[in-house]
């Protein structure tokens, strides 16, 4: 079996590589006629999935390890036979945690407090639900929209008006254009107005999500503030919109090491079920955990999450290609996810030397938190 791989995928030795010959590729440059003997093709989202990229291979089985799908044409693919997979949830605990981290140095960088600040979450799926629950644990006030869920019967949500009109805005929806809520540029100008001024908005879902050229004018003329880990048009960015954000990251919100291993590991169980292959057992993550010992002269929440996440590393990083020619701010922004160092979630870091107060809250929000 011939699987044409993606690069960025994380664990494909021991989950693919058992059933076949991998060709590891970067997923930007992947084109059909690298494709002409595959069976299987295995990307992440920088790969554009259709008949263009598919027509007249012997591919049979697509899968993307990520868990929007926006990137896939689905009725190209149902209509042509070929199977396909994606990852809903596999990196819930890594994006929601680092949207935490994006809001966390917005804030310092605005001289707010979080504690006692509203939240509207957009989108209360795996990442939104999960967000609001770490917001909470730091006591900011959390309402949340999500047409679909309320369609199902879900109590509790707010209208889309209620959750823009907040102190921080977060976004964590699909990118869709059809359907009874299509959320492509969801965020116009007319959704922009209803924000207060000064309101922060952070978006770690899709890019074009949000209406760019508005944005930018919104930013620009000083109503409020943006917190960006997706962009609209990315790679392309706009370098007048990358200037003009408090915080901005290069879609690496979901790129923890636990975050890869588990969209591997579904879409490998979803090939597996549909080939009739028998799985391998999964390797254990546990033997890479990390350790931070806090200084007792700095913040303590501040130190864990720029160990855990280091936001502020690549938000400088990005921001150092703000004043570069458009095809180079797209190089980069590729160079800085295709070199992005290894991760832990929450869960896989123990912090040291926590006073009781600290520890409380570091544990609450999914830290191990040593006596020692």
């Amino acid at each position: 079996m011939n699987i044409v791989i993606d690069r960025n995928i994380r664990g494909a030795e021991t989950t693919f590589g058992r059933h076949g010959s991998l060709r590891v590729m970067d997923g930007r440059a992947i084109r059909r006629a690298d494709l002409a003997d595959a069976d299987l093709l295995i990307v992440r989202t920088a790969t554009r999935v259709d008949r263009d990229l598919l027509h007249g291979t012997p591919v049979r089985f697509v899968g993307t390890t990520s868990i929007g799908t926006d990137h896939f044409d689905i009725p190209y693919l149902d209509a042509a036979g070929i199977a396909w997979a994606n990852a809903p949830g596999c990196n819930a605990d890594s994006a929601a945690e680092y949207t935490l981290a994006m809001i966390w140095l917005a804030c310092q960088r605005l001289g707010r407090s979080l504690a006692g600040s509203r939240a509207g979450i957009v989108g209360r799926g795996n990442v939104g639900s999960r967000t609001l629950r770490l917001l909470h644990t730091l006591g900011v006030d959390v309402v949340a929209n999500d047409p679909p869920l309320a369609d199902a019967g879900v109590t509790g949500l707010v209208s889309l008006n209620e959750a823009l009109e907040c102190d921080i805005v977060c976004l964590h929806v699909p990118l869709t254009r059809d359907g009874p809520y299509p959320t492509w540029r969801m965020i116009d100008p007319r959704a922009l107005a209803r924000l207060r001024d000064g309101a922060l908005l952070v978006n770690a879902a899709r890019g074009d999500v949000v209406d760019g050229p508005a944005l930018r004018s919104a930013l620009e003329r000083g109503r409020m503030h943006a917190a960006l880990d997706v962009w609209p048009g990315e790679p392309q960015l706009d370098p007048q919109l990358l200037r003009r954000t408090v915080v901005a990251t290069p879609h690496v919100a979901g790129y923890s090491d636990d975050g890869k291993r588990n969209g591997t590991r579904m879409v490998y169980e979803a090939f597996c079920a549909w080939s009739g292959e028998a799985p391998v057992a999964a390797e254990p993550n546990a033997d890479r955990s990390l350790s931070l010992h806090l200084d007792p002269e700095r913040d303590a929440l501040t130190q864990a999450l720029e160990a855990a996440c280091f936001v502020p590393r690549h938000d400088a990083a990005l921001g150092e290609l703000a004043d570069r020619p458009t095809a180079e701010i797209a190089r980069g922004f590729d160079r800085l996810r295709k070199e992005y160092p290894f991760r832990r979630d929450f869960r896989g870091w123990r912090i040291r030397g926590a006073r009781d107060a600290d520890a409380e809250r570091l544990a609450a929000l999914g830290f191990i938190v040593a006596d020692d």
